[in-house]
């Protein structure tokens, strides 16, 4: 039920942090001007904005019977691997779509509050070559160059077949080569949490595209397992007592956001 791939700390933007946020200065930058002989200069100082991400902690909790340490070989590695994919299932999720109350903020969530950035496809329930030149255009040029495209494998595909023999400019790469699949020469990364093709106005988020370093993972240490020696359960009338139990616990503190919204596009389906 697990194992999903798990692109963005390879895109992404990841700082660790030893404090519960991270804490950035991010500018529009400062403008230049041409002036006459002598003329007076300007203030062009720039406007700063102070965006924070805050680590929330996640864990995992696996009890077991002393029986099952006892008959279960590499029963302790066993349970290590599984805590360790379970904590990249669920940060793949909400790096998608987290709503980053007690949890990290998913990209989706956050670009879907941000008008701005948002590009409808031409027809509901379509998806054109038309919208995907739409989206990348409405991208501005200064993020292109490090830009990666994410989408469902349903969306991948409807991609993959705008092409023919007669428009092989509608392509992404052949489609028997293997490895990422390319999008205006950029990689175009697999991510079923987000949404798959619909029909007619239904709503959906299709496919993403931006500089990734503009989406911030800020990391608390890492992830801990910890053994607990002795599990006890106190519901028998007041008494506390073992329960023939030991325990796997693990814990970690991360959180994620957009820092700059205007580094990405979402394209959306048409819902009217």
């Amino acid at each position: 039920a697990q194992g999903h791939p798990n692109p963005f700390f390879q895109i992404a933007r990841v700082e660790t942090i030893t404090t519960d946020k991270w804490k950035g200065v991010s500018s529009a930058g400062v403008t230049w001007q041409f002036r006459q002989e002598a003329a007076n200069a300007s203030d062009n100082s720039p406007t700063l904005a102070q965006p924070e991400v805050v680590a929330h902690r996640a864990d995992g909790y696996i009890p077991y019977s002393f029986e099952v340490e006892q008959d279960y070989p590499g029963f302790a590695s066993e349970m290590s691997r599984l805590l360790t994919e379970g904590f990249s299932e669920l940060l793949v999720q909400k790096f998608t779509v987290g709503t980053g109350s007690n949890e990290p903020r998913g990209i989706i969530t956050a670009l879907d509050a941000n008008a701005t950035v948002e590009i409808a496809t031409g027809t509901a329930g379509t998806l054109s070559a038309g919208d995907i030149n739409n989206l990348w255009s409405a991208l501005p040029i200064r993020y292109r160059s490090r830009a990666a495209w994410m989408a469902s494998t349903d969306v991948e595909g409807v991609v993959q077949q705008l092409g023919s023999n007669n428009n092989p400019s509608g392509f992404t790469v052949d489609l028997s080569a293997e490895g990422v699949t390319r999008l205006k020469g950029r990689p175009l990364y697999q991510n079923d949490y987000m949404d798959s093709m619909p029909t007619g106005t239904t709503s959906a988020n299709l496919m993403v595209v931006g500089d990734w370093s503009n989406y911030l993972i800020a990391m608390r240490a890492g992830m801990s397992i910890e053994l607990i020696p002795h599990v006890f359960d106190a519901s028998g009338g007041g008494n506390v007592v073992p329960t023939g139990q030991r325990a796997w616990y693990a814990w970690a503190r991360v959180g994620a956001d957009s820092i700059n919204d205007s580094g990405f596009r979402l394209l959306q389906n048409k819902t009217s």
